[in-house]
């Protein structure tokens, strides 16, 4: 597995600083959902003016640019905002593919819910989003991008996201997995790790405390309520070896703690986890890492 950090965590830092800082903290990737407040990548000099400088930028520093993050969703019932979403997408493809990034990450959103349409079945409106990803999944093939359907919105849980890769019929299209989404419907990793499998083609590493009304914040990575040894432990048993890629949303919630002194302790933690000696896991309540009746049988006679 290869650790990584989302540039939500720094939306201050320019494209330079956010290569070299991650170089510099033991980072071997960055996903980039914004650059310095402007969300829309393909409008960001930095990343189009000179697409083979950016790419030489990240050589240099030995950091892989692992993902773009788009505002991208397909849940809408107007198909013109379908399609103007669809158009994003394509315009991150194109740019993914410039830079040599191998991901482009969308999301499932939610089940619209405006008086003057009424409401929509839960299954109407996942059928709506795999048609709008299968659609997607020659031209970014051709690109030789993969598109990430990341939990979101309504569609937190592992049954929605296997339904709609499986839908998308593609190996362009695979999961974006955030437990942390998957958290605040209840969802632990031990069922949504093994249900996913290798659909996974990047996991998001986000912490915090979560209360009857949903989240109640933000915390360091292993000092929240996401087990998120459990869901390392887990992902080793896949065989995954993508990213875990460390989601610190100060973009949105500029209260949190700042990225110079975050993203160094999370990247120590991440990595004490990956390098860890696997433990095999069992699905028997109250001996997580042992064969059920071991003690039985070490207490029985050796045979004749």
């Amino acid at each position: 597995m290869k650790i990584g950090f989302s540039s939500v965590a720094c939306p201050g830092w320019d494209l330079a600083t956010i290569v070299n800082n991650a170089k510099a903290m033991g980072y071997q990737g960055v996903e980039l959902r914004g650059l310095r407040g402007q969300l829309a990548l393909p409008l960001c000099a930095e990343l189009t003016a000179d697409p083979a400088a950016t790419k030489g930028l990240l050589a240099e520093a030995g950091v892989e640019l692992a993902c773009l993050g788009s505002s991208a969703a397909f849940h809408y019932r107007d198909p013109h905002r379908v399609a103007d979403n669809q158009a994003e997408a394509r315009e991150y493809i194109e740019l993914a593919g410039k830079l040599g990034c191998p991901f482009v990450r969308v999301f499932g959103a939610e089940i619209p819910r405006r008086a003057i349409w009424g409401y929509e079945s839960r299954e109407r409106v996942l059928l709506r989003i795999a048609e709008a990803l299968r659609e997607l999944a020659p031209f970014a093939a051709e690109h030789r991008v993969t598109l990430l359907i990341e939990n979101s919105g309504d569609f937190v849980d592992s049954q929605a996201i296997w339904y709609l890769v499986d839908a998308a019929e593609s190996p362009a299209v695979m999961a974006c997995w955030s437990q942390f989404a998957a958290m605040t419907r209840g969802e632990r990793a031990s069922i949504s790790i093994p249900k996913l499998g290798r659909m996974i083609g990047m996991a998001r590493v986000c912490d915090g405390k979560f209360a009857a009304g949903g989240v109640e914040s933000f915390e360091m990575v292993g000092q929240g309520d996401v087990d998120v040894p459990l869901l390392v432990e887990l992902l080793k048993g896949i065989a995954f070896d993508g990213y875990l890629m460390f989601d610190w949303p100060k973009l949105w919630n500029s209260a949190l703690s700042d990225p110079e002194k975050v993203l160094p302790e999370a990247q120590k933690y991440l990595r004490t986890l990956v390098d860890a000696k696997r433990v095999d896991l069992t699905a028997y309540k109250g001996d997580k890492n042992a064969p059920r009746f071991r003690k039985e049988r070490e207490a029985q006679p050796a045979p004749l």
